[in-house]
């Protein structure tokens, strides 16, 4: 019970997230430059540094919230059910392949969250920054084959550009709330520890 309440507070955290891009950054964006046919990437992504955090703190716990909050936030803007399962496997695959690539270089169990076992020593910072430059090459790679008639090294880079620096203001902001919300992070990860 408690891995299914975790769950849904990530995917709380994230559609909220979400939803200050969409009705936030994304308007401001469009005042401030001028309407562009690679919008479809943002040029500071915040989601972005939050699925980082989760896949890091959670490991596989994120899956499933990972790959929710894009199929729901894509069917509430009017996007297609077939654009927002593509968007959620997107998603869940870019973000959990740097997890199983630093897994598998500390020799832990593929789906381990990173900041447990033998990455334990690594900062969150350092972690989260890792996870989020290796997960945004593949999404701006991703992107850019998905949107194939924008320029594809414009597309993928500000796919890069916006994961980067919405991870980079996520963290800013976790480490200027860093004692609250880690001590509340370290309670989630235990709790699930101990429903298992």
């Amino acid at each position: 019970m408690a891995l299914f309440k975790n769950q849904i507070l990530l995917l709380a955290i994230l559609l909220l997230f979400m939803l200050l891009q969409f009705k936030v950054i994304w308007p401001l964006e469009s005042q401030l430059l001028e309407y562009s046919p690679f919008a479809v990437a943002s040029l500071l992504f915040l989601p972005h540094g939050v699925k980082a955090i989760c896949v890091v703190l959670a490991g596989a716990r994120a899956i499933i919230p990972l790959f929710f909050v894009h199929l729901i936030t894509d069917l509430a803007i009017g996007l297609s059910l077939v654009h927002g399962l593509t968007s959620g496997t997107v998603s869940v695959v870019t973000m959990m392949l740097p997890l199983l690539l630093i897994n598998f270089l500390s020799h832990k169990p593929p789906f381990e969250p990173l900041t447990l076992g033998a990455t334990a020593d690594l900062s969150l910072f350092r972690l989260v920054l890792v996870v989020a430059i290796i997960s945004s090459l593949l999404n701006g790679t991703i992107g850019a084959i998905r949107y194939e008639t924008n320029p594809l090294e414009l597309v993928a880079f500000k796919y890069f550009t916006g994961d980067i620096g919405g991870t980079l203001v996520v963290l800013g902001l976790l480490l200027g709330l860093r004692r609250p919300l880690l001590g509340l992070a370290r309670r989630v990860v235990k709790a699930d520890g101990q429903s298992r």
